[in-house]
């Protein structure tokens, strides 16, 4: 019995900690054990996901608020699948997976706001971090030293490490997410050591990424510690941490200066140069045949049938061969209208671009009440075989008015806790600690519309389930102290 006691113990005061650092363990678990039916690390989350809101709604007291929060995540996912069945399902198992996945982020931020109540829960979380980003980075060398390690757009543009493919976006915004927690950590710490190598260690890493998620949000980062540290010495006074600033500043600088020959430089010259030369292909000859395009109305544009054929064999140049079915399901007329006549090829050839339109013109044939709850996303897989890859037209499109309203507002109430805490105690809420969770919080929201996979990615929304976790605990649970929170 007291082995028993024993375990209970000790599974009840690290087992946050364990799930959180076991989340780049599932990674790697799913990178080498990957197939056409997926992995066992989704299963895993998938399971994590069912069984945290079912232990909640067994051991808790007062269920009532939780059993409503639940009850509206499940309201709106049934409206949509209802909505879908209504219209004629094209895979309704490819359909219930996906809403799983985004349901997951709401569900588990609400869990472990429960799980986390008290700063022993909240510092196994945050350790829970700290060994997930060391296991991650350690991930990430054995990849590169072993030659295992997956490119990001091809060889020399990027390392991602040991990432499906198709999970490469959302492996940036993990390393954005981790790498931002070993920098707090190197921030918050005295060691030397520590402060000047971990800085450049992580610029280095989400360098390397290729990707402009890691390589601006690396500026938002660095800047803001260093910022964050001035201000807290006006505050709270004390001493100003001049090497650390230091270190965090010359290392922005040397990132922006390195710019020229680094993965994301040579990626944007190599979209540039391939794009120009079509667009001065179409300018020279719509100039040949005496069209001002600037004098130009659309309608006027889209009622000539001249005009409509070059610009529909010039989108379809540049799309065609990413997503063939948008000129199978849609004529030129509607894509030119859709892009507006653009000429510019830079814009055209943005493969996020070519899917947010082609998701809007399938949105377009679509009736109220598929604009209230959302289209299944199998409407866009299916045939064209792409998905959208920023998370808030993809929230919009698949979940409609209702799901993008309610899951909007599922955010700003944080943002709100934030506000009100300010309000209650301005001088003690400004901490190391909540700023780095603030630098994630909108970092996330951020990334989810310039990268995307933040919240329907299982293995990347779990981070900001955390991080809003965290934050609730630290608005409402953290006593007010009228100074120093930590």
């Amino acid at each position: 019995m007291e082995k028993t006691n024993s375990f209970a113990e000790l599974f009840k005061k690290y087992w946050i900690t364990v799930l959180i650092a076991a989340q780049p363990l599932l990674d790697i678990l799913a990178y080498w054990t990957r197939s056409p039916d997926g992995t066992a690390a989704g299963m895993l989350r998938l399971a994590i996901m069912l069984i945290l809101p079912l232990h909640l709604l067994i051991t808790l007291k007062d269920k009532k608020r939780f059993l409503l929060s639940m009850a509206l995540i499940g309201l709106v996912g049934a409206l949509h699948v209802a909505n879908c069945l209504r219209v004629g399902y094209i895979d309704m198992r490819f359909d219930l997976v996906y809403l799983a996945r985004t349901m997951q982020m709401p569900v588990l931020a609400i869990c472990l706001a429960y799980y986390i109540e008290d700063v022993t829960k909240k510092k196994a979380a945050m350790r829970g971090l700290l060994y997930a980003g060391l296991i991650y980075f350690a991930g990430l060398v054995l990849a590169v030293a072993t030659g295992t390690a997956t490119d990001t757009y091809g060889p020399g543009l990027g390392v991602s490490g040991w990432v499906i493919g198709e999970n490469r976006c959302a492996n940036s915004v993990i390393c954005v997410t981790l790498a931002l927690v070993l920098l707090y950590f190197s921030v918050k710490s005295d060691n030397m050591w520590l402060n000047v190598i971990v800085p450049p260690l992580m610029a280095f890493a989400l360098i390397m990424n290729g990707t402009k998620a890691c390589y601006y949000s690396l500026f938002a980062a660095y800047v803001g510690f260093a910022v964050y540290l001035v201000i807290d010495k006006l505050l709270h006074g004390g001493r100003l941490r001049t090497r650390i600033i230091a270190v965090l500043l010359l290392t922005a600088i040397v990132s922006a200066a390195v710019y020229p020959i680094t993965p994301r430089h040579l990626i944007e010259i190599t979209q540039q140069r391939s794009s120009a030369r079509q667009q001065d292909e179409l300018e020279r000859i719509m100039r040949e045949l005496g069209y001002d395009l600037n004098s130009m109305t659309l309608e006027e544009k889209l009622a000539d049938p001249v005009i409509v054929q070059v610009f529909g064999d010039y989108y379809y140049d540049l799309i065609w061969a990413i997503i063939p079915d948008m000129f199978a399901r849609f004529t030129y007329p509607q894509i030119c209208a859709k892009y507006q006549f653009n000429t510019n090829a830079g814009q055209l050839i943005n493969v996020r671009l070519m899917k947010y339109n082609y998701a809007s013109l399938i949105w377009d044939e679509k009736d109220a009440l598929t604009h209230l709850v959302g289209y299944e996303p199998s409407d866009v897989w299916y045939g064209a075989n792409t998905d959208l890859e920023n998370d808030w037209p993809a929230i919009y499109f698949y979940y409609g008015y209702l799901g993008f309203g309610l899951y909007a507002a599922f955010l700003l109430y944080y943002m709100w806790l934030i506000l009100r805490r300010l309000l209650a105690d301005f001088k003690g809420t400004i901490t190391l600690e909540n700023f780095f969770l603030l630098l994630l919080f909108f970092l996330h929201v951020g990334l989810a519309q310039f990268s995307g996979s933040v919240i329907r990615r299982p293995n990347v929304s779990i981070y900001m389930s955390l991080v809003l976790a965290l934050i609730a605990y630290k608005t409402t649970r953290h006593p007010i102290t009228k100074g120093r929170l930590e």
